[in-house]
């Protein structure tokens, strides 16, 4: 076997060619979903968790507005659905109740919705490979990070770390939440982390990320996280469509597989009993007290006591309706539904195929858990690069501008690249001038 082969049978086919942008740019959304992990980890506070998400946001929109030559645009559409909920948000601050929570969340949305739906998925769309490669590796590791742990407390007098070693299904003491300081968050992450590596099998083969793949799933299922799953169930069935429609019949088989499993050993009633109808008798409460304040909803306060639980609705649609009023809530909602419309509309391909069932498990996820667009958790990161990938325009309905595929090229055509050719142009310019003047006399 020539060693081309082997390269291509253990690694896959490579990506180093597949776009026309510089390499690192979709390596800075993956750096975004790194810096997302901070808010939700264990290891660090979570004020200063936002300071770190909040500042890598910051830094890529300047990187991308002021030295790069991607073409800042924005669908009008969903700005006026999203830019309504803001200012419906804001409104009720400035009218009704100036909650400190709320003032945070009005200064950081739009610095985290610019830099997720709009700066981000331009970065990725060049080399979508490059980036789901990106995020498995960072999957893989994070998952290892979870066995380390799951060994350290197995091997030490005392309970180390919360969560780790609890059994899972009722099968194996195996559970953890690895960095993340609940296994919920973790299964959010392994679910699009497995969707990653699910895209880049299929795009790219290769044994290493077939491995990566089982690797994911693993990390998912010691998770144990039930939101997490049923969403990676029912995004895998879309992306696997992408590639061909009898692949996803067959991810079908494969949930229905996994469901009737999880009925066989007990876990699917647990869940029924316990997770689920609890959340629904939530969400019932959470619904009649939104009808006592139905305009301006409960604020940006701890809902539990506002509905009479010990916790809040666990459901990202009722939640925003709860917190923000009818009237903004719909309108937030209405975004969301507008850029599935968008994403749906695509041409169907491997990517749109990976994009649309990444949102899809996202919004699966969001039935079950509370989670909101303009936040800095690595929730509402990936759910802000879903957005803004499923509202770019096909090819066929924009006329894209050539970009560079070479760093120096890119910065030369960006915004700071063409200030300093313009300041350039000018010194010379004046000591041209100074040089005839001189001469002159």
């Amino acid at each position: 076997m020539s060693g081309s082969r082997y390269r291509e049978l253990v690694w896959g086919q490579s990506s180093l060619n597949e776009g026309s942008i510089p390499f690192h740019y979709p390596l800075l959304a993956v750096l975004a979903i790194v810096a997302s992990i901070a808010p939700t980890t264990w290891f660090l506070p979570n004020f200063h968790g936002y300071l770190v998400s909040g500042a890598v946001l910051c830094l890529v929109i300047g990187y991308g507005v002021l030295f790069t030559d991607i073409q800042i645009r924005v669908d009008s559409a969903f700005l006026v659905l999203f830019g309504g909920y803001w200012v419906g948000i804001v409104t009720r601050y400035f009218v009704y109740s100036s909650n400190p929570s709320l003032l945070q969340y009005i200064l950081v949305t739009p610095i985290a919705v610019f830099a997720t739906v709009v700066v981000l998925p331009r970065f990725v769309e060049g080399r979508p490979q490059t980036f789901t490669t990106g995020v498995t590796l960072l999957s893989v590791l994070v998952m290892a990070i979870g066995v380390l742990m799951l060994w350290q407390s197995r091997t030490a007098d005392a309970q180390l770390y919360a969560w780790v070693g609890e059994d899972v299904m009722g099968l194996y003491p195996i559970r953890t939440p690895s960095v993340f300081d609940n296994p919920n968050t973790y299964g959010f992450f392994m679910m699009v982390g497995s969707l990653a590596a699910l895209y880049t099998v299929l795009v790219r083969g290769g044994l290493v990320w077939f491995a990566a793949l089982g690797l994911c799933l693993l990390g998912l299922f010691m998770s144990e996280g039930d939101a997490a799953i049923f969403g990676f169930g029912i995004g895998s069935i879309i992306v696997l469509s992408g590639r061909d429609r009898i692949l996803s019949f067959i991810g079908l088989g494969g949930v229905i597989a996994a469901l009737y499993a999880m009925i066989q050993v007990g876990h699917f009633s647990q869940v029924m009993e316990t997770t689920f109808l609890g959340r629904v008798d939530i969400w019932v409460l959470s619904l009649e007290r939104l009808a006592l304040d139905p305009l301006w909803g409960i604020g940006f306060v701890d809902a539990g006591p506002e509905i009479g639980a010990y916790l809040g609705p666990h459901n990202s649609y009722i939640e925003v309706l709860l917190h923000t009023g009818v009237i903004a809530g719909t309108l937030y909602l209405g975004a969301l539904v507008y850029a599935v419309g968008r994403g749906i509309r695509r041409k169907w391909t491997q990517w749109t195929g990976f994009v649309v069932g990444t949102a899809a498990s996202v919004l699966t996820y969001m039935i079950f858990e509370s989670l909101l667009l303009g936040g800095l958790s690595t929730s509402s990161v990936v759910l802000g690069l879903a957005v803004g990938l499923m509202l770019l325009p096909d090819s066929s309905e924009e006329k894209r501008e050539p970009r560079s595929s070479a760093t120096r090229y890119a910065f030369k055509n960006s915004l700071a690249g063409r200030v300093c050719n313009r300041v350039q142009s000018t010194g010379y310019n004046e000591t041209e001038s100074s040089a005839n003047t001189k001469d002159t006399g």
